[in-house]
């Protein structure tokens, strides 16, 4: 004798196919549908999982091998609402129907399936992968359409980070969609919010390069709208150290150049400065004969102007330059880099000043700067306030006495070294006049 579950397997087979043959040979859908139900029902009432998943799918696959595409959807929102409707009958089912969406090459029937879809999986955690593989779908047809607001808005809300039945690599990969649509349509915020959903530490390995120059790509554009030149400088130094990139002379070198150009564009500190020393010592820089030497001005204490480099680096920038394609696609303007390259090159030239001079009048300091005094009075005043020097300035007499403020302990050490020359000097002193008064006395 068959086992009980078996024999009750052969019979769900055999009312499947004999209804298949009523809907397919004698054109009676909805007569073989409503007879599955009743034994759809009968199964799913008495617990059978493997009997009411093998019915629900088989219904499914009736009605779509029918090719009627309205009781398609029908029949899957009605099967998804009975009472106690089993979970894995719900996800077999879905699972089959998300089949048919690729080979449905009817925009509003793959549309109309697509809706079914993800309303039978709303808040439903067993068919939250298969909903949001259903988002992906749909944002991409709406961005076909040109809807890029309408395709943000079906992906923006779907949490694929905690999904355990995608591996990393879709993961990123949509992570990348939502950031990249949002870009898109202008919401800078959100897509940062997105980014930083996606560990860095999962492109060590070297096996996903490609999704870390995406990754890169994308963050690129973020930082270049926020103007964070440093950030840019990060993006770029990570793009150089890829391996696909590394292998290819072009990208390699182009990837440097942007990072030098950013790394030097940046607000002095101690991270910035190291960074600049750092890359002074890549051997590839010393291919790049203008920022080995960009780098060498900006790592020496010299004074020197923006003519210097002028001519050369708008060459480089230039729309029809070297790195006029990349700036373009990252959103990078020559007016910009070249404003603040110029900025940065007086900061520069202050902080050597400050090094070489105790004080200066602001009309030599502006001489040696090139700027007018007015600008070199802002500027000073800006990197005082920044903390960047130590300065004073005496409008008045037109002088800055560059002069680090000290610590209450060194001014009170100081103070105490004073006194102690003060006493000793004293002390010397009246040791003379006793000394020369005995000498007067003796004679």
């Amino acid at each position: 004798l068959l086992p009980r579950k078996l024999r009750a397997a052969m019979a769900f087979e055999k009312e499947i196919e004999a209804n298949r043959d009523l809907a397919l040979r004698a054109g009676q859908v909805q007569d073989a549908v409503d007879a599955l139900l009743a034994l759809e029902r009968t199964a799913r009432l008495a617990g059978d999982i493997p009997g009411t998943t093998e019915v629900v799918v088989a219904i499914v696959k009736i009605v779509h091998d029918a090719n009627n595409w309205t009781m398609l959807n029908e029949t899957i929102q009605l099967l998804a609402k009975r009472r106690a409707q089993l979970k894995q009958a719900i996800q077999a089912m879905v699972q089959e129907a998300t089949k048919w969406v690729d080979e449905q090459s009817d925009v509003p029937r793959k549309l109309e399936l697509i809706s079914t879809l993800r309303a039978v999986t709303e808040g439903k955690i067993y068919v939250e992968v298969e909903r949001a593989r259903l988002s992906l779908t749909l944002a991409r047809m709406h961005e076909a359409d040109g809807k890029l607001e309408e395709a943000r808005s079906v992906l923006q809300d779907t949490q694929v980070e905690t999904l355990g039945g995608m591996d990393k690599r879709e993961k990123t990969e949509f992570i990348l969609q939502q950031v990249r649509l949002c870009l898109e349509t202008g919401d800078f915020v959100r897509a940062w919010i997105m980014a930083k959903k996606i560990n860095l530490k999962f492109f060590d390995d070297g096996t996903l390069d490609d999704l870390k120059v995406r990754y890169f790509n994308l963050v690129t554009r973020y930082h270049m709208h926020n103007k964070d030149t440093f950030e840019l400088f990060r993006a770029f130094q990570s793009l150089f150290h890829t391996k696909s990139i590394r292998e290819d002379a072009a990208l390699r070198d182009e990837a440097l150049k942007l990072e030098v150009i950013y790394l030097l564009l940046s607000t002095h500190s101690n991270e910035q400065h190291d960074q600049m020393h750092r890359v002074k010592e890549l051997k590839e820089l010393s291919e790049l004969p203008l920022y080995t030497r960009l780098v060498e001005l900006f790592t020496t204490d010299e004074i020197f102007v923006y003519d210097d480099v002028k001519t050369e680096l708008e060459a480089e920038i230039a729309p029809a330059g070297p790195l006029g394609a990349a700036l373009a696609q990252f959103g990078g303007t020559q007016a910009h880099i070249s404003e603040t390259m110029h900025l940065r090159i007086v900061q520069h030239n202050i902080r050597v000043l400050g090094k070489f001079y105790k004080r200066i009048t602001m009309a030599r300091a502006a001489a040696l700067l090139k700027v007018s005094e007015a600008d070199a009075e802002r500027e000073l005043s800006e990197m005082v306030t920044s903390g960047a020097v130590h300065a004073r300035i005496d409008r008045p007499a037109g002088i800055v006495t560059f002069k680090r403020p000290q610590h209450p302990n060194e001014l009170l050490n100081d103070w105490s070294g004073n006194i102690s020359k003060l006493l000793n000097l004293v002390e010397s002193t009246c040791h003379q006049i006793h000394k020369e008064t005995m000498v007067h006395n003796v004679a």
